[in-house]
């Protein structure tokens, strides 16, 4: 066998089985563990790599240049839940041009125990399939045949490509089922509206090189993901003009492929991925201010203690209000979402004002109603006159999750007549997609002149669960916060809450908890997601809850690794951020794990750091003039929950140098001050 033909297969160091992409019975670890530490098991066939991760094909690249970011099968029931895939069994094939993967996939229908990745019931399997995986030296292919085992409703099923944001701008040209061709661009702004449709192919050139990505089994048409907070580009079947849901009855069968080839002029030199030992950064001087912060409460109208509220119960009330629970002092505002019908606001408000009272913070008010009709009225009542408590107020119509004009016009007059002086919010309480969609769809913008400032929420779990992609919004965040302003004219912008699961996916679903929730790896995820959104103009930030599950407590008020980081973070309101400056190698997407978030506080430098890994990370921090290596004091926030950190000059024989070497433990964040 010739050696551009060769085929071989490595697994990563530590092997693991991802969840809910998990491969059945070959890692004894609970499935959190494995959800952190997923199984890679890495693929190389002439100049073509790739990494199998559970059932997706990921990071596909030639001659070292990413080409898609992942290809994988979906099954999404008609309320947009995925079913979670189990992979069954997996067979290796190999022959003289390359080598196919083939492996059996059950996919658990949302809800059931296997959607929670605690193993296979045949009884929860709704759908399984057959995927084949084919890589040559000139092709990659993957294959999906599927079969319903229950009956169900399906918005979709099948194949989707992931294209890398770093496509943003690249040309394309589109083919059609009946063979015609239309240039066209992934889009540089995010794209409220379809990017490609009808597409039969999709052929474009980098670097010598001429791909050529073609579908078979239905229409495929590209969406921008990032409008979700995704980092990618999606290209999928079941054309969003067809009507859905569709039945989808036991035994229906859907067949689908997916195939890229590269023609190169040149054969692609193949490098080996540019890793470093050792992130490398420079504080420098200011270049922002730490947003203000908020949490949220929990809609049924509990608060940071856990007590339920919302029947208006006296002694529920005198528990609440007991003073139990952390205080986040110099937190802002806390957000609470209060639906029809009004005879719940005045115990919802009750419940925020007392989580609000603890904290020394103001209430932030999200309405959701189709009508402006005695909302100021019912606000005044249930907060008994103190509509002064209010710093920003937003109303939105419960179809549409967006500002509705006429009731906007009918609100703001009798807020003001009732003496409220706060912010008036126009946008969505929903993602960043809606916001987009709604000022694009008028013939002029629909943000009322007089609106003070934008909302929009984000969620790293719309599509995908998998680690990797909840890393992966990170930068995105930055993008979407960026896109807002320039929708709003420069209007500030208020972004949250910001939750790891959907807070609403359909009419009648309940928001989701998660199991990272109360683990390091949250913690050192907001610390990344914080320093995106740190950009001029973003003038709020709301993380999660105040209580378990979904927030920064859990039960009995103590506080999670991110309620300790935003403890600290919300102390710093206002404050300068210094600038972290990195060699242009360690700049690109997923290349250093590290988050530096250096604060210059009343109380001195504070240096912010969060590894986002499942390995030890260290980090060279060149300080700003006056801050001595030797006086670093490491505070790790977590350390309950098995997080760490540690830091030392650089140059031992010189500690009072201005090098720091910081190491973080996986999945850890830390803050490190100088003592005078």
């Amino acid at each position: 066998m010739s050696t551009e033909h060769s085929a071989t297969l490595h697994s990563a160091a530590t092997l693991s089985a991802a969840s809910p992409s998990a491969q059945a019975g070959s890692d004894p670890r609970p499935a959190l563990a494995r959800r952190l530490d997923p199984q890679i098991r890495k693929l190389a066939v002439g100049v073509w790599t790739a990494e199998l991760v559970g059932d997706e094909l990921a990071n596909i690249s030639y001659g070292g240049r990413p080409v898609l970011r992942a290809i994988k099968a979906v099954v999404r029931d008609h309320e947009w839940r995925t079913f979670a895939p189990l992979v069954r069994d997996l067979a290796e094939l190999k022959d003289d041009d390359g080598v196919s993967l083939r492996m059996h996939v059950d996919y658990a229908a949302p809800g059931s125990a296997d959607a929670a990745g605690a193993g296979v019931d045949a009884d929860d399997v709704a759908f399984e399939a057959m995927l084949m995986l084919r890589i040559t030296p000139a092709t990659v292919e993957v294959s999906f045949t599927g079969r319903a085992k229950t009956a169900f409703r399906r918005n979709r099923i099948g194949l989707v490509v992931l294209h890398p944001t770093s496509e943003a701008g690249r040309e394309v040209s589109v083919v059609s089922p009946d063979g015609n061709v239309t240039a066209g661009a992934f889009p540089t702004d995010i794209r409220p509206d379809l990017v490609f449709t009808e597409i039969s192919s999709l052929e474009w050139a980098d670097a010598g090189t001429a791909f050529d990505l073609g579908f078979s089994g239905d229409i495929f048409e590209t969406e921008d993901q990032r409008n979700w907070s995704d980092g990618s580009f999606k290209t999928y079947s079941t054309p969003s003009a067809l009507p859905t849901p569709v039945d989808v009855a036991a035994g229906d069968t859907v067949t689908q492929s997916v195939s890229i080839e590269a023609l190169s002029i040149e054969t692609p030199d193949n490098p080996l991925p540019g890793g470093f030992d050792q992130a490398v950064f420079t504080v420098g001087e200011a270049v922002g201010t730490v947003p203000a912060l908020a949490v949220s409460v929990d809609s049924t109208g509990r608060d940071s203690t856990g007590v339920d509220s919302t029947g208006g119960d006296a002694r529920a009330a005198a528990a609440a209000n007991s003073g139990a629970g952390a205080q986040l002092p110099g937190l802002e505002a806390v957000l609470v979402e209060l639906y029809e019908p009004r005879e719940a606001w005045p115990a919802k408000l009750a419940a925020a004002a007392r989580e609000a009272d603890r904290h020394g913070a103001a209430l932030d008010v999200r309405i959701v109603s189709a009508s402006a009709d005695g909302v100021a009225e019912a606000l005044r009542g249930a907060l008994g006159g103190q509509l002064s408590r209010i710093v920003r107020l937003g109303l939105f119509h419960p179809e549409t999750q967006c500002t509705d004009p006429a009731a906007w016009t009918a609100l703001k007059p009798s807020l003001e007549k009732a003496g409220f002086s706060g912010q008036l919010l126009a946008g969505t309480r929903s993602h960043f997609t809606e916001l987009n969609r709604w000022v694009a769809g008028g013939s002029s913008s629909p943000v009322p002149q007089d609106a003070d400032a934008l909302a929009f929420s984000l969620t790293p779990q719309v599509h995908s669960t998998e680690i990797p992609h909840i890393v992966e919004t990170v930068p995105i965040h930055r993008a979407t916060a960026a896109n807002a302003l320039r929708l709003g004219d420069g209007r500030p912008v208020h972004v949250g809450p910001i939750t790891l699961k959907p807070r609403f996916h359909a009419p009648d679903q309940d928001a989701d908890g998660d199991d990272l929730q109360d683990h390091s790896f949250t913690a050192a995820w907001t610390l990344a997601s914080l320093h995106a959104l740190t950009l001029e103009g973003v003038a709020s930030v709301t993380y999660f809850e105040a209580g378990s599950p979904r927030g920064i407590a859990a039960a009995g008020g103590t506080l999670n690794p991110a309620g300790e980081l935003l403890q600290k973070l919300a102390a710093c309101k206002g404050e300068p951020v210094l600038a972290a400056t990195q060699p242009q190698a360690q700049r690109a997407p997923g290349k250093n794990p590290v988050t530096l978030y250096p604060v210059q506080s009343a109380a001195g430098l504070q240096l912010f750091l969060g590894n986002l890994s499942p390995r030890e990370a260290s980090a060279a921090l060149s300080l700003p003039a006056g801050a001595s290596a030797s006086a670093a004091k490491v505070t790790v926030i977590g350390a309950a929950t098995g997080a760490s950190a540690a830091a030392d000059p650089a140059d031992a024989s010189s500690p009072a140098n201005g090098v720091l070497a910081v190491t973080l433990g996986p999945w850890s964040t830390a803050v490190v001050t100088f003592r005078d």
